[in-house]
């Protein structure tokens, strides 16, 4: 009669080994964890990645739209801070002209949408407009009251 394999029946040369294999398995990880880490940042690395994303904010500011821009101001914005270089009062020139930017785009979108007379574009120009110049401050309400009717004259 042939013997039958049964699979939770193990011999103890196999239980010997799997005992054997999971100590020397504790004992690499154990191991492991008293291997040093690799070492930190240095504050140069920290400092050239700053000096580096600053390139990239200005000619982000000087080539790309609004949001490409403030991705690499806020990207700028926490390298110098890790680097301990962080000014608050560059930070918002930077902000400043990149929003200044987006407001004379936004007049040129508006005036070429008018003069298209293209209401739709028009009324997206001039609210993308009114964000960005209230963001500085300088909102004109008499101003806007004006290119607002501009615009619903356009849609007539």
């Amino acid at each position: 009669m042939k013997k039958r394999f049964h699979p939770l029946k193990i011999s103890k040369q196999a239980t010997i080994c799997i005992a054997a294999l999971l100590f020397l398995l504790e004992i690499v990880v154990s191991a492991d964890s008293e291997i040093p880490q690799p070492t930190e940042i240095t504050k140069k690395q920290l400092k050239t990645a700053a000096y580096n994303s600053l390139w990239r904010l200005k000619r982000s500011m000087e080539r790309d739209g609004f949001y490409g821009a403030k991705v690499t101001l806020n990207v700028w914005r926490s390298n110098a801070l890790d680097a301990g270089i962080f000014k608050q009062a560059e930070y918002d020139e930077y902000k400043k002209q990149i929003y200044e930017k987006s407001i004379i785009n936004s007049l040129q979108c508006y005036e070429a949408a008018v003069a298209n007379e293209n209401h739709t574009d028009a009324k997206t120009c001039l609210r993308t407009w009114k964000m960005r110049i209230e963001e500085l401050d300088r909102f004109d309400q008499d101003r806007y009251d004006e290119m607002k009717a501009e615009v619903d004259a356009l849609k007539k």
